[in-house]
């Protein structure tokens, strides 16, 4: 199969599966349950004949008598959503053009015309069959940004070269021998000049349903000298304990193309792209949420290995006016230190205020009756579009040494982190059996946190990228919590810019 046509068959079959999965609340979800990934799907066979009728039924309704010409078996379609791209295979023509016309499309000839953006890209496609956790969520996570490198004093340095007078010939030829070879090596391991930098291309170009959300990221990284490695980190990774996480590294062997990813959950996402190991542009993709609809969703490990609930179409998790994750679906017990129950509480949408003029205050609680865990903390995250993050933990009095706050690239105080001020969070603790009101206010350059209408702590902060809106805002449980309101406002007018009390179950 030629390198074009494995292109557009990879395309096809992407639009294919997304077209499974935004159907599937109406089709497939009360026989089969709530939708995770193909992989998770535990009476595959029951799905696959399902698929199969619901594609012989839209084939008859717009072919009529002629579409009996483009039938195919069961196999096929196994083959299809589960082996395709793991193993070479062929797609015969009628094949094609019978999911072409489920698609929607006219024919296979309409689907090529309507898709041609694609050209002659190299893609690699990572699409629901990857396990993917509930990262960039954890606080733990160490993504490498980009600002970490300093690209804008990159200089070559020549080597001097120093010959003795009386060194003998072969003694010459050796360090002229060793230092061509020196000389080779830095060459190809050199740093990029910020000319180069500036023509690099780090884009998303193109995105398919809510989510599940299908991402088309493209690069072109063609204007760099000595391309030895490229990698793109796209945003998401493993959890390994309460404090690792391994990121997912999609590695691609061409100077130009688009890779594919697949998201599950909503938030702001930091892509990075890296070559030859080093950050070389970055950008961050948002997921949105449904329209003022929070989400919630468990993650951690136990039992040696990492999970995560899937987010419910179902359940909404508010009642009685208060949103609570039920701890009957987090896994019932704990063997390890380093197993972790944590859940996240999140609503991906534009706040329309900055971080630096942003106020949030919520009401919060996380007893151990309604499943708080080990230090029962409390923490308020916030992305903006720029990806400058602020994160504040609360835990229980007695446990502040666990307690951190960060505002864009300054941590006050940070586990393991040797960049974190020495400042004292003891106001942070609190009693998690009570209910309690915390509250970010943000006025500049200066950030001030409040406990209970006290001032906690007031710092000074820097971030390396410009300020933007904010766009993801979440909270996170050491157990279950439980929240009683949320307000956001600006910090300077006082202009209310999102508040809620979730007594209605479509807060």
């Amino acid at each position: 199969m030629k390198l074009k046509e494995k292109i557009y068959i990879q395309e096809l079959r992407e639009q294919f599966l997304q077209k499974i999965v935004d159907d599937w609340a109406a089709k497939w979800q009360g026989d089969l349950g709530e939708f995770v990934s193909f992989e998770a799907i535990k009476n595959k066979n029951a799905f696959l004949e399902s698929l199969l009728f619901d594609i012989e039924t839209t084939l008859s309704q717009k072919l009529n008598s002629q579409s009996s010409k483009y039938l195919f078996s069961k196999d096929f379609l196994r083959r299809f959503v589960y082996e395709y791209g793991h193993k070479e295979a062929r797609i015969q023509s009628h094949s094609r053009m019978a999911i072409a016309f489920y698609l929607g499309y006219d024919s296979w000839d309409d689907f090529l015309q309507k898709n041609q953006d694609l050209q002659q890209q190299h893609i690699n496609i990572n699409y629901v069959n990857l396990s993917e956790s509930s990262l960039p969520m954890l606080v733990q996570n160490k993504v490498i940004r980009l600002e970490d490198y300093d690209f804008s004093t990159y200089q070559e340095v020549k080597q001097k070269r120093h010959f003795g007078k009386y060194i003998k010939g072969f003694l010459i030829v050796l360090a002229i021998g060793g230092l061509g070879y020196f000389a080779f090596y830095r060459w190809i391991n050199r740093s990029f000049d910020v000319e180069d930098l500036s023509k690099i291309k780090f884009e998303v170009v193109k995105t398919l349903g809510k989510y599940p959300q299908a991402v088309r990221v493209r690069y072109d990284v063609s204007a760099l000298p000595n391309v030895q490695s490229i990698e793109i980190q796209m945003g998401v990774g493993d959890i390994i304990s309460a404090g690792k996480s391994e990121l997912l590294l999609l590695q691609v062997n061409k100077k130009v193309g688009t890779v594919g990813h697949t998201y599950f959950y909503p938030g702001a996402y930091h892509l990075v792209l890296i070559v030859n190991k080093k950050p070389v542009k970055d950008l961050t993709h948002v997921v949105y949420s449904k329209p003022n609809v929070w989400t919630a969703w468990a993650y951690g490990v136990a039992y040696g290995k990492d999970w995560t609930t899937d987010i419910s179409s179902t359940k909404s998790y508010i009642k009685d006016g208060v949103f609570h994750f039920d701890p009957a679906e987090l896994p019932q017990e704990i063997k390890q230190d380093d197993d972790l129950r944590n859940v996240l509480h999140d609503l991906t949408q534009d706040y329309y205020v900055a971080l630096d003029s942003m106020q949030i205050e919520a009401r919060i609680k996380n007893p151990e009756n309604e499943g708080g865990e080990g230090c029962y903390d409390m923490e308020f995250m916030l992305w903006d579009k720029n990806f400058n993050f602020t994160s504040a933990k609360f835990t229980t009095e007695g446990c502040t040494d666990y307690a951190q706050f960060r505002v864009g690239n300054t941590f006050f105080r940070y586990s393991n982190n040797p960049n974190q001020e020495n400042v004292d969070l003891d106001n942070f603790g609190v009693n998690p059996i009570e209910w309690n009101v915390f509250k970010i206010k943000i006025m500049g350059k200066i950030a001030r946190v409040y406990v209970n209408d006290k001032l906690a702590f007031t710092g000074q902060y820097e971030t390396t990228k410009p300020i933007a809106k904010i766009v993801d805002l979440r909270f996170v449980f050491k157990g279950a919590g439980s929240i009683d309101w949320v307000k956001m406002s600006n910090s300077f007018t006082g202009k209310v810019v999102y508040e809620t009390d979730f007594e209605s179950p479509k807060q």
